[in-house]
Parts: C-alpha cells; sequence; structure tokens
C-alpha cells in the first residue's frame, strides 16, 4: 500500500486516477466486446443489425434535458465540494433529483408521439422496444445523477468499483434475455448496467445524503450565474446532442442493410482508439472545474489529455489499418464485414478526432466558457443539413433546380465510406477552428510592443 501511495504521489491525481479507470474500463471492455462482436451479432439478424446503434442513439434523444441538467450539476457539485459547502451539495443533489423526475414524465408523454415514426424509418417492428427504449433512454439520463456525484466529489475509488461491476451485470441479462426477443433483450441489458450503477451510487454517496448534513440552498445569491451556465450549456446539448441518433438513423434509413450492419461492426474496433481519452475525460472535468474554482492554471491537464488521446488513437488506428482485415476474419460473425477493414481504420482515426474536441469543449464547460458556441454551432448545424440532404437528395426534385439535384446526388455521400469521411472532414474542420480561436486569443493577450 506505501508503494503505490508513493507512486500515486509520483504521478498527480490526474494519470493515477486515469489509469486506475483506464484498467477497470478495459476489464469492462472485454465483456462488452464478447457482447458486441459475439452475442449480439449471432442473435440479431444482419436486416437487424444495422439498427441496434440508432436504437441507442435515438435513445438518449429523450434524455437530454436531464442530461444538459446533470452537466450543470457536476460543475457546481465541484465547485461547492471543492469551496467545503457540503450542505449545498446535499440540496444541489436533492433538487436535481425532482427535476430528472419531472423530465422522466414529460419525456415519456413525447415518446407516444415520436416513436412510431422513429421504428418506420428503421425498419423495425416495435413490440417491447417502444417501453425499453424510453425506459433506457431515461435512465441512462438519470444515472450521471449518481455517478458524476461519485466524480465530481473525486470518489474515484468507487467509480472504478462502479465500471468493474456494470460490465458483467450488462452481460448476465442478455445472456438470458437476448434468446427470447434479440433486440428487446440488447435493450434490457443495456438497462441492468444503470440501475445497477444508481444502486452502487447511492450506496458511495450515504455520507453526503445521510440526514446530520443540514441542506442550505444552493441558488442563493448565485441563481443569475447557474442560469446564465444552464443556457448556454443547453445551447450546446441540444445543438450537438441529437446529432449522434440522426447520423446512426441515416446510416440505417438510407444504406443497404450489409453496410449499416457493417457500421455496426466495424465501430465496435474503431472505438478502441478513444479508450484513452475517454477514460481520461472522466477525470479531467472535476479536476479541471476544481482547479478553475481556485484560480489555478487548467492548460496542462488539458495537454496531457489530448497527448494521450492522440498516442493511443494513432496506435489504435495504425493496428487496425494494418491488421484489420485479420482481426475481422478472426471471428465468424465479423468475417463478412472484411471488406470494410479500411472503413474501420478511417472510422478509428475520426472517433479520435471527435474525442479531441470533446476533451476541449469539456474543458471549456468546466471552466465556464463558452466561446466555441461561436463557431460549433453553425458547424454542426451545416454537417447536420448537408448529411440529411445530400444522402435524401431526391426530395429535392420539383423544390430546386434539377441540375441542383442531380449535382447533389452525383455526390454520392449515401455510401458507408463517404459517410465516414464527411464525419472525418467535420471534425477536422472544427479542431482547426478550435486551433484559430486558439492562437487568436494567445495573440491578444502579448503585450503590444508600441505601448
Amino acid at each position: 500500500m506505501h508503494l503505490l501511495s508513493k507512486l500515486h504521489a509520483r504521478l498527480g491525481d490526474f494519470w493515477w486516477y486515469s489509469l486506475l479507470l483506464f484498467a477497470a474500463l478495459r476489464c469492462g471492455d472485454l465483456i462488452n466486446a464478447f457482447v458486441g462482436l459475439w452475442l449480439v451479432p449471432k442473435y440479431v439478424p444482419q436486416e437487424e443489425l444495422g439498427a441496434v446503434l440508432a436504437l441507442t442513439n435515438f435513445a438518449g434523444v429523450f434524455g437530454l434535458p436531464i442530461t444538459i441538467l446533470v452537466t450543470v450539476y457536476t460543475k457546481f457539485l465541484n465547485r461547492y465540494q471543492a469551496l467545503g459547502e457540503i450542505g449545498k451539495v446535499k440540496s444541489l443533489l436533492r433538487w436535481f433529483i425532482s427535476a430528472s423526475a419531472i423530465f422522466v414524465v414529460v419525456s415519456s408523454l413525447l415518446s407516444l408521439v415520436i416513436l412510431p415514426m422513429f421504428f418506420e424509418r428503421i425498419r423495425i417492428v416495435s413490440g417491447s422496444l417502444g417501453i425499453l427504449i424510453v425506459a433506457y433512454g431515461l435512465i441512462g439520463a438519470v444515472t450521471p445523477v449518481f455517478s458524476n456525484a461519485l466524480q465530481g466529489l473525486k470518489k474515484f475509488n468507487a467509480l472504478t468499483i462502479q465500471n468493474l461491476l456494470s460490465a458483467p451485470i450488462r452481460l448476465v441479462t442478455m445472456l438470458v434475455a437476448i434468446p427470447f426477443r434479440a433486440l428487446s433483450g440488447y435493450m434490457l441489458g443495456q438497462i441492468a448496467a444503470p440501475l445497477f450503477t444508481i444502486g452502487w451510487a447511492s450506496f458511495s454517496l450515504r455520507k453526503e445524503l445521510r440526514s446530520e448534513i443540514k441542506a442550505v440552498p444552493f441558488w442563493k445569491g448565485e441563481t443569475r450565474k447557474i442560469l446564465k451556465y444552464l443556457g448556454c450549456v443547453s445551447i450546446w446539448f441540444l445543438t450537438g446532442g441529437p446529432y449522434a441518433a440522426l447520423l446512426a438513423i441515416i446510416i440505417r434509413q438510407r444504406l443497404p442493410d450489409t453496410e449499416s450492419a457493417a457500421y455496426y461492426m466495424i465501430s465496435r474496433f474503431a472505438e478502441l482508439g478513444t479508450y484513452a481519452g475517454v477514460t481520461m475525460a472522466l477525470v479531467m472535468f472535476p479536476l479541471v472545474a476544481e482547479a478553475h474554482t481556485q484560480g489555478k492554471q487548467t492548460n496542462r491537464i488539458l495537454l496531457h489529455a489530448n497527448l494521450g488521446t492522440i498516442a493511443f488513437g494513432a496506435v489504435a488506428t495504425a493496428g487496425l489499418y494494418f491488421f484489420g482485415g485479420f482481426i475481422l476474419n478472426l471471428l465468424p460473425t465479423s468475417a463478412p464485414y472484411s471488406g470494410f477493414s479500411t472503413d474501420m481504420a478511417i472510422l478509428c482515426a475520426t472517433l479520435v478526432l471527435g474525442q479531441l474536441w470533446s476533451n476541449f469543449t469539456n474543458h471549456e464547460i468546466a471552466k465556464e466558457r463558452f466561446g466555441f458556441l461561436w463557431y460549433g454551432v453553425p458547424l454542426i448545424i451545416l454537417q447536420s443539413i448537408v448529411l440529411v440532404s445530400f444522402t435524401g437528395y431526391t426530395f429535392f426534385y420539383g423544390i430546386l433546380p434539377s441540375s441542383i439535384v442531380d449535382w447533389m446526388g452525383s455526390v454520392k455521400l449515401a455510401t458507408l465510406r463517404n459517410i465516414i469521411w464527411f464525419q472525418f472532414i467535420a471534425h477536422a474542420i472544427r479542431i482547426t477552428f478550435t486551433l484559430i480561436d486558439a492562437l487568436r486569443k494567445q495573440r491578444n493577450y502579448l503585450p503590444n510592443p508600441s505601448t
């Protein structure tokens, strides 16, 4: 234990907890790999396999309002913790649980209108899926209220145990349920893990929730600041949040079954490139928020997160580029998609760029800086318009001149490779704008030689 303490002190909180969570998450990923690469493809037919990502991403849309609240909650939770105001922590946690319950009711009512249109577009018979999708979206959105409390209060040991156990619980649930109804069983397994997280986090937070601590109203003197932060976060999440669902629906709806199924399969491997970045992001947000509250510099934390993301992502991308075909041919469930190995490497690089952008926006949100909204929001809106229009260009016949519509069709965006490249270019453009903005700010802070 003494050696571990010395190692912790040597590495610092950021790298120590990042490595700890990385190990826990990778243990879970071994189980998730079994689920994603064998269990799901074994029981879900190819004509429905491409709908799996559309189901999970669209479910997240129902939880967007809660996701927005959770982000605000995490930021101010960490602020009050850093200031030692535990009474406000308790009040904040209670308030957000109540607010989440209200949004659960509203989202459930909206689902009655939205889900039938969604199932029609992804060519799936709903059955029990409607209830499960809403449940997953809402429970998945409420879960961060608890897990982010562990994160915000820097209870990284409890967070590690949570990540170690959630994957086995998900696996056991799926093993029982998937053979009866593949897609419904898959969604049921997705629900089991966050339910465990809620229970475990509640147990781990019993000290903060105990009755001896008096709840102190958190909004006194800070209402304006909280509302401003809430407004900026809402703009960002309501713009960028639905895009993942839109992309998954476009791929399922407008690509052949083979290509939409291939996207599911290659994305299971391509996500390897983001493993380091996602792990460090879990640690980065509370550390940056705390450092900002204490008036400390945070650029070094962001730099480390980005360097780790790039290094790990580059190795993963290179490995998939040179050995992707061999890897896909190792499993009978993925072998039919070995022809998409190049697309898998491109997708991995695309996801790494996306993680770099996510690192930057999370860093800025933790510091209550939202300058990136001025270019980030228009770029995502433009990206969405191009994706929808160019993959469904026939809609514009009779609306736009035929020559323009024919040109839109000639671009041939509605192929898996072209959509992946489109994503890559879109991420690269956002990062370019970020670098330009950062250089502009740095130049403004330099002293003027003429003065």
